[in-house]
C-alpha cells in the first residue's frame, strides 16, 4: 500500500505556497489543478476532472483568514457491491492562520475543539495543499455507496444482489467455523 504521506507530498505545488506578507488586506484566487490521484484512510482514489479551487486570503489583526471551495470528481468503489461510481466533490476550505507568537493567548482562553481549523505559523509562507487534501477527504463518506438502497453481495457466494435482486440458495448456508455454535443453540 502506499503511504498517504509520499502520495499526497507529491500534490504539492509552488502555485499552493502563498506569501502572507503580501496580502494587504484581502486576495481572491482561483485556479485548476491536475491532480490525477489522492491517497486517503479508505484507500486510493482516482481524481476523475480537474480540481477546481476557490477562496480568498483576508488580513486581519492576529492573522489571517483563508476560506473558499474546491470542486472536482472521485471514482470511489462501493463498500457494498465493491463496482466503481463516480462521486462529486464540493468541499470547502476554512482555515484560521494565526501568528505563533499569539498560541498562548489562543491556548488559554480557547477551549480545544474551537481550534480545529486553527494553524498556528512563524514564517511568512504558507502551503494550502494540505486545505486542499482536507476538504476533498472531508467529502468521501467513511463507507462509500454507489446508491444508498445498494443491496451489495450475497455473502455465499458473492453475486451482485442489484443485478440479481431474486438470488437465494436452496438452502440455508452456515458458515462451517459456526456450525457447532448453532448446535448449542439447537439443543437450547
Amino acid at each position: 500500500m502506499i503511504n498517504d504521506k509520499s502520495l499526497n507530498d507529491k500534490l504539492r505545488d509552488a502555485k499552493l505556497i502563498y506569501d502572507l506578507e503580501k496580502i494587504e488586506e484581502r486576495e481572491d484566487f482561483s485556479f485548476q489543478l491536475n491532480w490525477e490521484k489522492i491517497d486517503t484512510p479508505e484507500g486510493l482514489f482516482d481524481i476523475i476532472d480537474k480540481v477546481d479551487v476557490d477562496f480568498y486570503i483576508e488580513k486581519n489583526s492576529e492573522g489571517f483568514i483563508i476560506k473558499g471551495a474546491v470542486k472536482t470528481k472521485l471514482e470511489l468503489e462501493c463498500s457494498r457491491c465493491l463496482k466503481k461510481y463516480h462521486q462529486d466533490i464540493n468541499g470547502e476550505i476554512e482555515a484560521y492562520y494565526i501568528n505563533e507568537r499569539l498560541s498562548d493567548k489562543y491556548i488559554k482562553n480557547e477551549k480545544l475543539e474551537s481550534l480545529d481549523n486553527t494553524i498556528f505559523f512563524n514564517e511568512s509562507k504558507v502551503d494550502i495543499t494540505d486545505r486542499i487534501i482536507e476538504s476533498i477527504l472531508m467529502e468521501i463518506s467513511e463507507k462509500p455507496l454507489c446508491d444508498e438502497n445498494c443491496k451489495g453481495l450475497c455473502p455465499v457466494c458473492g453475486v451482485d444482489l442489484n443485478e440479481n435482486p431474486e438470488h437465494k440458495h436452496e438452502e440455508e448456508y452456515i458458515d462451517p467455523r459456526f456450525a457447532k455454535l448453532l448446535d448449542i443453540f439447537n439443543e437450547e
